[in-house]
């Protein structure tokens, strides 16, 4: 585990392995809700090599272990001194390292728009300015180091998660103290970003929105251009710019995901979940999904799941 100022403490761990106790997060791998609405407890028990991983908006904490994800040719490595800020949904490559010993243990912490604007908006009140940006190329995936704020915050909060009427009364304040110490972090003009209407961020996180709900159906690129208020051509660069893939891409991607999702939780063959997410031809699909994953359909058993 890191060692630096900023890194999460031992007690972090310390709590975040009670947690796990408490809500039966032992022998097994899994994921639980908590008694804050928007927050949830992981814990992997094994390492898992490269694979692609649905994830959604909102920040990835780590409190013992680490991950090594990739964005095309982007990498980045999140672990004890670094938290992941996802501002729009990714399919990300992802290898983690954890085993039974030295299990991989985290929060997965979901935006609450309506707390995050009103931040910036005093955070820009009081700098009598908009939110700095930092040098950065526009992905809307990135990794902060962890503050002495962060990790503080963050220790609180895992205290009042094990009591309900601590976690109804303290939970949210705490949360609301987690986003502003984030969007005070290096790379918290992410969040600011998302909360803004015109930014190109906001602009292709509608349309990715848009996409997560009608991944099933014939998606025209002119339209989608439309809905983000852009031209085409201006649409394919912000898109790629925040995305790191070209809108069809990222597309596939998606329905592959959730195509995955389909067979290894809900038991559907192949063939019905190819076109259950858009899929023309069984063929296409079981190619296209090897390529992608490694395995063919038949071995989705194999892929890991968070």
């Amino acid at each position: 585990m890191g060692s630096s100022v900023g890194s999460v403490s031992e007690t972090c761990v310390q709590k975040g392995e009670e947690l796990c106790v408490y809500y039966g997060l032992g022998a097994e791998s899994g994921i639980v809700d908590l008694e804050v609405p928007g927050i949830r407890l992981f814990r992997i028990n094994h390492y898992h090599k490269m694979t692609p991983q649905m994830y959604q908006q909102g920040v990835v904490v780590i409190l013992q272990g680490s991950k090594v994800g990739h964005l095309n040719d982007y990498r980045f490595d999140y672990d004890t001194d670094h938290c992941l800020i996802v501002a729009t949904p990714y399919p990300i490559a992802c290898e983690t390292f954890a085993s039974p010993q030295a299990p991989l243990i985290g929060l997965d912490i979901d935006f609450d728009l309506t707390i995050i604007q009103e931040l910036v908006d005093a955070l820009e009140q009081h700098q009598h300015s908009e939110m700095p940006k930092t040098q950065d190329n526009g992905r809307g995936v990135a990794v902060t180091k962890i503050t002495p704020g962060i990790r503080d915050c963050i220790c609180r909060l895992l205290g009042c998660l094990k009591d309900p009427l601590d976690a109804r009364v303290l939970g949210k304040q705490l949360l609301r103290e987690f986003y502003f110490h984030l969007l005070k972090s290096e790379q918290g003009h992410l969040l600011a970003q998302y909360c803004k209407q015109d930014s190109a961020l906001s602009r292709v996180s509608r349309v990715i929105t848009h996409v997560q709900s009608h991944y099933d159906q014939k998606l025209a690129i002119n339209d989608l251009a439309d809905m983000a208020g852009m031209s085409v051509s201006a649409f394919h660069r912000a898109f790629k710019q925040v995305v790191t893939d070209p809108p069809l891409q990222y597309i596939k991607k998606i329905r592959l995901n959730k195509a995955k999702t389909l067979m290894s939780q809900d038991g559907m063959p192949a063939n019905v979940a190819a076109l259950k997410v858009g899929y023309e031809s069984p063929t296409q699909f079981s190619r296209e999904f090897k390529r992608y994953f490694g395995v063919p359909p038949s071995r989705v058993s194999h892929i890991g799941t968070f």
